[in-house]
């Protein structure tokens, strides 16, 4: 086809007027100022002024066109290869000028995307715990112990579906045994706590090396852990450790600052860049930092506790040190250097704590004896 003149009726092109939604076949003619857009049978359609006429992406050999600076979402496709010649020329689309401009603009997009990450981030690290700081003070404590209910139940469910003994501490004598000692030591650092709501200590019949606090003053102590400390002052630090994560809320807290950064990254970049991930990467950033300073702060709980009893409060970080040493495929079971990730400086600021003078175990080694038979019916 020649290249058509101003006012020939240049080719056939598919309409779109952005009110109906109707597809519609239609005929172009170049005027001196406009593109006019026609029926089949003659009827006009529209007249686009040249000066508002938008470049729009489409696939490979096909022209779209549309409306700059306009709230209408009509659209134009122009199917004739020397329609669309004429009119990419005449309005300067495919020029090594337009490419330029694309790529401004895909840059910009770029970056003004990476900075709204960046403020996120800022955001999430540095208002979203201050906010999750003021809220914790309005969630009763009746909240807090619903949600360590639920918690527990869930932990027991999960061991029940595999067959596997949740509590110990009741399975013969020489358990039952045990578990006194193992509460008597537990009670003595509840009440040295004096926490405004009472603990829930629990022995879980499972090897792996890990102790965990839940809401609502819940603490699941694992056979595993029992059977790798080496004194009880060992394993009393542990313990003391994790009612500091009850007396900081810790968990509570860390739910409230979830829910935030999910929420502000769900509602900011959810449908730019594919939502869960992007919320999910940037709740992990955020929640590793927010981690150290639960951990830190659990630590010096845990060793003012210690300092109460007359025990060792460098007990607190024996510990990690002691496994810390062992081979990576022994580190491997030991969760709890997962679940409370620890360096150097966390434990040199455990040991730079003043030491107690003659400190007292919490067990005679009798006793210890004794605790460490509390899952010995599994």
């Amino acid at each position: 086809m020649d290249a058509p003149t101003q006012g020939q009726g240049i080719g056939q092109g598919i309409y779109f007027d952005g009110v109906t939604g109707v597809r519609r076949s239609v005929t172009l003619t170049l005027e001196e100022k406009t593109i006019a857009i026609e029926s089949p049978d003659g009827v006009p359609l529209a007249h686009w002024d040249y000066s508002a006429v938008r470049h729009w992406p489409s696939r490979r050999g096909r022209l779209r066109l549309g409306l700059a600076n306009s709230p209408s979402t009509a659209r134009l496709e122009v199917l004739d290869p020397a329609c669309a010649h004429v009119i990419a020329s005449r309005l300067g689309f495919g020029t090594a000028q337009e490419e330029l401009n694309d790529r401004r603009r895909r840059h910009r997009v770029v970056q003004w995307t990476i900075a709204a990450v960046v403020a996120l981030v800022v955001i999430g690290v540095a208002g979203l715990p201050v906010f999750a700081r003021l809220l914790l003070p309005l969630i009763p404590l009746s909240a807090e112990v619903w949600m360590g209910l639920r918690a527990h139940l869930e932990e027991k469910r999960r061991f029940n579906e595999k067959n596997e003994r949740f509590e110990c501490g009741d399975a013969g004598e020489a358990e039952r045994a045990g578990k006194a000692v193992f509460l008597q030591m537990f009670r003595r650092l509840e009440q040295a706590a004096a926490l405004p709501i009472p603990l829930h200590p629990y022995v879980i019949g499972t090897d792996e090396i890990n102790a965990n606090a839940f809401p609502g003053g819940y603490v699941h102590v694992n056979m595993g852990l029992i059977n790798a400390a080496t004194s009880p002052d060992e394993l009393a630090g542990v313990i003391a450790h994790e009612i500091g994560h009850v007396a900081g809320r810790d968990d509570v807290r860390s739910a409230l600052h979830a829910a935030g950064v999910s929420f502000l990254f769900g509602m900011a970049l959810g449908d730019l860049l594919g939502s869960p991930g992007v919320t999910v990467a940037a709740l992990k950033l955020l929640d590793n930092e927010h981690t150290r300073a639960q951990e830190a702060a659990a630590d010096a709980f845990g060793v003012e506790l210690m300092r109460k009893l007359g025990a060792d409060p460098h007990a607190v970080a024996t510990p990690f040190e002691t496994w810390e040493k062992q081979p990576p495929e022994r580190q491997r079971d030991m969760l709890l250097l997962r679940d409370h990730p620890t360096d150097a400086a966390r434990i040199e600021a455990i040991r730079s704590t003043p030491a107690v003078a003659n400190p007292k175990s919490l067990l005679s080694p009798q006793e210890w004896q004794t605790l460490m038979q509390v899952c010995s019916g599994r």
